[in-house]
């Protein structure tokens, strides 16, 4: 079976490689086989008091409410028992007049959350194989090490304190933003680029894609060309105004301090950019750091 790794918002697991996101939030993910949704994951912070029974009261009554679905717990499949051992679980099964399925919830302990697993559909030896794969490469983030980002075909690698502010996924157009106390770092994929460029340069693309970022912050531009791609950097010359430090003081969502760089490969056939703006001095190379652990998964 080939995999494929998604590491999404404090989570990270494999998957068969044929499996595709197709619905996505704040701590959930609806993976398809490439004909119908087969899989849903939820997890939600539960502090350190979980009472397994209650949780699933709770959640049989939630999922009943909206949906007419009526949940009930049942005997956990022998093949997950051993990969789930180490968690407080408790298998369910559903059926409706369309379709059916099965589940566990569990509570990891270390990461005080509870996740929800269901596999909607026939339950064959593909689905249980593809199961027990992910529950034995699940893992929760550890606060103490950086967080790695893998949703489609991007990948990032951020400290583990920044913590996702909002998405967009459309077509050809992917963003991600990420904010800690002080910074407020965005991932952006653009693609395919050979089209995107076909008519303009990446220096007028980023222009136009972040003018009102250049305007307000007072960027400068930068750009090199080379044999397979090119790069367009903007910087700040020149502080921020003492009214724009002042403001950010008050108010921690005014980042007056920001550096963008935008970069275009023929390899990947994608546009990366990654824009940071902070409330204090960032160092002069903070978003070529970053670029360093931002790639296109090939």
């Amino acid at each position: 079976m080939n995999l494929k790794k998604i590491a999404w918002d404090g989570i990270s697991f494999d998957i068969p490689s044929s499996f595709e996101v197709s619905g996505i939030d704040k701590k959930f993910l609806q993976l398809d086989n490439g004909e119908y949704p087969c899989l849903e994951i939820r997890w939600y912070e539960a502090g350190k008091s979980y009472k397994e029974k209650t949780y699933f009261r709770q959640l049989a009554k939630k999922v009943e409410s909206a949906s007419g679905i009526k949940i009930e717990s049942t005997v956990m499949p022998g093949s997950w028992k051993a990969p789930l051992k180490e968690y407080d679980a408790t298998a369910f099964y559903w059926q409706s007049d369309l379709s059916a399925g099965r589940g566990v919830m569990f509570y990891c302990k270390q990461a005080a959350q509870v996740m929800l697993v269901q596999f909607i559909g026939k339950c064959d030896d593909c689905i249980d194989n593809a199961a027990i794969k992910f529950f034995e490469s699940l893992r929760f983030q550890n606060r103490d090490e950086e967080a790695v980002w893998r949703i489609y075909d991007m990948q990032a690698t951020m400290p583990a304190e920044f913590a996702l502010d909002s998405f967009e996924f459309k077509p050809g157009r992917f963003i991600i933003n990420l904010a800690d106390s002080n910074e407020t770092v965005s991932l952006y994929r653009f693609g395919p680029a050979d089209v995107i460029l076909k008519n303009t340069s990446l220096s007028e693309f980023s222009q136009e894609l972040f003018k009102e970022d250049i305007s307000k912050l007072g960027l400068s531009r930068a750009e090199l060309e080379y044999e397979t791609g090119a790069t367009c950097m903007f910087g700040q010359k020149n502080k921020p105004s003492v009214a724009s430090l002042a403001l950010s003081k008050l108010n921690g969502k005014k980042r007056p301090y920001a550096q963008i760089e935008v970069r275009y490969t023929q390899e990947s056939n994608r546009i990366l950019a990654v824009k940071s703006c902070s409330r204090i001095e960032q160092p002069e190379d903070r978003v070529k750091l970053i670029f360093n652990h931002y790639e296109i998964i090939q």
